[in-house]
């Protein structure tokens, strides 16, 4: 996929094709539908008094609203996701600012539903992170603050924290030369697989993921490994790696000026590749989470998911767990679409403002971006940094180059991203047919555009 410009607008931001080569080891960029929060809007700057704010003592608190701690309801994990671990290490300095993490939910839809209704309420959380595919929606709808103005409030300017971040990142949260956001959470889809899985099959891997037509040769033999189990399924929302296979194949789903093309003959194909998996029963339908569970358990031999999932499933596991860049289709270039989220400033009062700012500069400093990289993630900063063992299949994609995520236009952005993608979830499991599929989507989504 090349630059896509979602909204039709005139817009400075390019997001186009990131390659290794143009960040010396960073990365490029899932998100979540945001359906049924585009048409309420957020309230007016300095509206009524600022929430999860006070002083105690000499310190300002402010809350963070992100999907990384453990929701409510949830058990709590044994080890503190990094995401909180940044978090205690800024409090741990005692800077006169403390930040109080919370995770209303693991769903980024979930995160920013409450934070809309916060911020229609005159009570916004500080800092919200959002995906950026929906950085249209958090400009349009949100009025999310631009880091420039949040810099100013503090009487510096964006140097401080946009210096330690590779520039073609930085183009990726800027609208009309405006940054958005401090650019966070870089990652892009892989093939997780249980080596065990595929020994006992005996199935070569490296053949097995050359192509897809070589996959779906082995799945009959990796099927009889888990007694007769699917042998593929995705782990994340399913817009994102349909988008990876669209381009992979030719296709599209927005064009340059955020128009659908998803009906074109090579993303209808892309599309009926995986239908043709689920014909084969060898295609998982469950949800993200119970795709999960099945992988860990060892019920199914692959997983599509986040490199960012590296670091978890490494813990979870009891298996040789390895990754793949995805098989290509035929000699046709795999084309990646990168994902992640930005952490977005959504204080209205300048002493948010301000505390939220102290917060961006460590989280993006050599210390705190190294506790952020115990998760998987792609490094995006300027900071030689490690690779993970796995992360080798999400740096080859990079190498190959990495395009920007759809970023869904206009302030209806987030019901377009869940009309596709709940045609992506019923063609593959062979609910409709893909061309019909792709060309309703087309056909449904057209009065959502701006």
């Amino acid at each position: 996929m090349t630059t896509q410009r979602p909204d039709g607008n005139q817009t400075s931001a390019k997001r186009g094709f990131v390659s290794r080569r143009q960040m010396l080891g960073g990365a490029a960029g899932g998100a979540l539908a945001l359906a049924g929060l585009a048409r309420a809007g957020a309230a007016p700057r300095g509206a009524g008094a600022p929430a999860v704010i006070r002083s105690q003592g000499s310190a300002t608190e402010i809350t963070f609203s992100h999907i990384w701690g453990t929701p409510p309801g949830e058990q709590a994990a044994e080890t503190k996701h990094p995401m909180e671990q940044v978090i205690d290490a800024f409090n741990a300095k005692n800077t006169g600012v403390k930040v109080l993490g919370q995770t209303p939910s693991g769903d980024y839809y979930e995160v920013l539903q409450k934070a809309q209704a916060e911020l229609a309420a005159g009570k916004p959380p500080a800092l919200v992170i959002t995906p950026w595919s929906n950085i249209y929606f958090a400009t349009e709808g949100l009025s999310v603050d631009n880091l420039e103005d949040v810099a100013a409030a503090a009487g510096e300017s964006t140097d401080a924290v946009l210096k330690n971040i590779k520039a073609n990142v930085i183009n990726l949260v800027q609208i009309d030369g405006k940054t958005k956001g401090l650019p966070w959470a870089f990652s892009c889809p892989v093939v997780y697989y249980n080596a065990d899985l595929f020994t006992k099959a005996g199935v070569d891997p490296a053949a097995t993921f050359k192509t897809w037509d070589s996959y779906a040769q082995a799945g009959p033999k990796l099927q009889s490994a888990v007694g007769g189990n699917p042998v593929i399924a995705f782990g994340t929302n399913l817009d994102w790696p349909a988008q990876s296979l669209a381009q992979s194949n030719g296709g599209r789903i927005l064009d340059d000026s955020g128009k659908p093309v998803m009906d074109s003959p090579e993303t209808v194909a892309a599309m009926q590749m995986v239908a043709d998996l689920d014909k084969q029963k060898l295609y998982f339908r469950g949800t993200s989470k119970e795709s999960r569970a099945a992988f860990v358990g060892g019920s199914i031999p692959c997983w599509v998911g986040s490199i960012a999932s590296l670091g978890g499933l490494t813990k979870n596991v009891k298996f040789g767990l390895k990754t793949s860049p995805f098989p290509t289709f035929g000699e046709k270039p795999r084309k990646m679409s990168s994902g992640g989220s930005f952490i977005g400033v959504y204080a209205r009062d300048k002493d948010q403002q301000k505390a939220a700012w102290e917060f961006l500069k460590f989280a993006i400093s050599q210390e705190g971006y190294s506790i952020w990289m115990k998760t998987g993630y792609l490094n995006i900063s300027n900071y030689d940094l490690p690779i993970l063992p796995g992360q080798e299949a999400a740096y080859t994609q990079l190498d190959e180059g990495l395009t920007a995520e759809s970023a869904w236009p206009g302030p209806r952005g987030g019901e377009i991203q869940a009309t596709w993608g709940n045609y992506v979830a019923r063609i593959w499991a062979s609910d409709i047919g893909a061309e019909e599929g792709c060309k309703d989507a087309v056909k449904d989504i057209k009065p959502l555009l701006p």
